[in-house]
């Protein structure tokens, strides 16, 4: 794994060092609220702590925050293996009002959200998202989110192959089996982009910008 001194290595375009506050965006994955009671296993609510404290921090250093969701008003589309159990679970998640939880929402501000269609795991399969990134020139995406194996790993691998560097935050992911979290923090995501805890990525990049 690499050295929070490599991780944010302000010569090297490839790591998240190297792109200041108006070139870095946090995506916060799937953080329904029936999600994290109810499906994403014992450290969700811990992930959910920790994701709302670097939302905080991303908007004090004027870091675009996103918020990505599943678009609970639309059906899976026809190929989309298991689509009836998946239309349940979305009807259920309907019901309930289908909402982040209020820390994540707390103070408004210049945040947005992009939805996508029930079946599409990764982030940027949702419709807009890439053009916005593009054309406020983000290039680096930093990632917390539900689940670790699911959206979070599926939206790293697709942003790392449409060129984004990737950093997922490993305090803020939460995954129903926690072995699998566990691999996947430690074994998988750092071979195509970086992994860091909240306070490591919130020191890394302050000294990157100088000691902002």
């Amino acid at each position: 794994m690499a050295t929070l001194a490599a991780t944010f290595n302000t010569a090297d375009k490839s790591t998240p060092g190297y792109y200041g506050p108006p070139q870095t965006a946090l995506l916060l994955l799937d953080f329904h609220s029936m999600l994290i009671q109810k499906a994403a296993g014992q450290k969700a609510l811990a992930a959910l702590e920790v994701a709302a404290k670097m939302r905080t921090w991303a908007k004090s250093h004027g870091i675009q925050v996103i918020h990505c969701l599943i678009d609970i008003n639309a059906m899976p589309f026809p190929t989309c293996k298991d689509a009836d159990r998946l239309a349940g679970v979305v009807a259920a998640m309907k019901l309930s009002g289908g909402e982040e939880p209020a820390e994540l929402l707390e103070g408004g501000g210049d945040d947005v959200t992009f939805t996508r269609r029930p079946g599409h795991v990764s982030a940027l399969k949702s419709p807009g998202l890439d053009n916005f990134l593009q054309k406020k020139g983000i290039k680096s995406l930093v990632l917390a989110g539900l689940s670790t194996s699911g959206c979070v790993m599926r939206t790293a691998i697709t942003a790392s192959d449409a060129e984004y560097v990737v950093s997922v935050i490993s305090d803020g992911c939460a995954d129903p089996v926690e072995d699998v979290h566990d691999m996947m923090v430690g074994k998988v995501f750092n071979q195509r982009g970086y992994v860091t805890t909240a306070a490591e990525f919130q020191e890394g990049f302050a000294k990157a910008a100088g000691g902002e």
